[in-house]
């Protein structure tokens, strides 16, 4: 009966090894979306005269390069008048763009800022005139986020079933 037992000793390692192995790297791997994070602010403002969107986003990162909003887009009563994409954020914190957009009084002008790893922020602003803004303070202000993946729980399932298996 020793010989038995002593013959699945190493495979028994090599299993617990595998699993911690297994269990570390998707652990690093997890932890990449919870630095993602949408835009924390975003400002809108039309000038009616210039025909000029001013957008200011703030969405601080530490490396603008990796990390950055990569697409503003911009509609005027639903219909989509402007999309941008960009490779990195001219700024690590807060910084603004500048469209030309036509829009008259009573317009709606939505603008969805969207980040590179995660999330989207968007603002609604009604024109009302000659100069109109929005800030965060709009009721649709509230920050959007991707889900993380759910590969942790399925990896402890795994874990579990191939300890039990013993």
């Amino acid at each position: 009966m020793k010989g038995i037992m002593n013959s699945h000793a190493p495979y028994h390692s090599l299993v617990t090894a595998f699993l911690c192995i297994v269990l570390v790297i998707a652990g690093g791997l997890l932890m990449v979306p919870v630095s993602a994070h949408p835009p924390s602010g975003m400002s809108v403002t039309y000038q009616e005269l210039s025909k000029e969107l001013l957008v200011s986003i703030t969405h601080a990162v530490p490396n603008p390069g990796e990390h950055y909003i990569n697409e503003v887009t911009i509609s005027v009563n639903g219909k989509v008048v402007n999309t941008s994409r960009y490779t990195s954020q001219p700024a690590p914190d807060t910084f603004s763009y500048t469209y030309p957009v036509e829009a008259v009084t009573g317009d709606e002008i939505k603008v969805t800022a969207t980040c590179s790893r995660a999330g989207s922020m968007t603002r609604t602003l009604h024109n009302t005139g000659p100069i109109a803004s929005a800030s965060s303070a709009s009721p649709d202000s509230q920050p959007t986020q991707k889900a993380a993946v759910g590969l942790l729980p399925v990896l402890g399932v795994a874990a579990a079933l191939l300890i039990g298996k013993k």
